[in-house]
């Protein structure tokens, strides 16, 4: 599955080539709207193989982009279960080795990733798929480059917002 997720993203990569010193991540929507969204008012929250350092700010830019749907976090009371999950898909098979987290004073190779979030939607009751989809951006990273945070934060933000645009808006008359 990821040799083929890495094939389909390949003509991305040389059409993307061009601007890797933009902040801008691309988006995928993979499953929308089998459910009947308005049963849904409360959200949990699980996070799986995030790195500490893009967890802080991923996870609160989304649950801002979520919560202008009109839904609340409450882990323990919620309706949809939302898993968000980092993949990370390196683009040249001698660094599969490499740890592109890990500043080795030493390390002089530029590395090639696709760093995704995957983001999965579940109803609590049934634990069936309401919702799917994901923000991805290629890397292409220099020794010595860091991550520019606060473009960072701006860049998942209009992200999150732009793949949740396909999640129906709760209605506030609902209740």
């Amino acid at each position: 599955m990821k040799n083929l997720r890495s094939l389909v993203i390949l003509p991305f990569l040389l059409l993307g080539a061009c601007a890797q010193n933009t902040m801008q991540i691309g988006t995928d929507l993979e499953v929308c709207c089998p459910g009947e969204y308005s049963s849904y008012s409360n959200y949990r929250l699980d996070v799986i193989d995030m790195p500490l350092f893009l967890r802080g700010y991923a996870v609160t830019e989304f649950e801002q982009a979520f919560q202008e749907k009109g839904l609340a976090r409450n882990d323990q009371a919620a309706d949809l279960r939302v898993v968000l999950s980092y993949n990370h898909i390196n683009l040249d098979a001698a660094q599969e080795d490499i740890d592109p987290f890990a500043r080795v004073e030493a390390m002089t190779t530029q590395l090639r990733y696709i760093a995704e979030i995957q983001i999965e939607m579940f109803d609590v009751r049934t634990d069936e798929v309401v919702w799917a989809g994901a923000v991805s951006r290629i890397h292409q990273v220099t020794p010595g480059e860091y991550m520019h945070q606060d473009a960072a934060r701006v860049a998942f933000r209009q992200a999150f917002r732009s793949v949740l645009a396909s999640y129906p808006a709760l209605d506030p008359d609902a209740s």
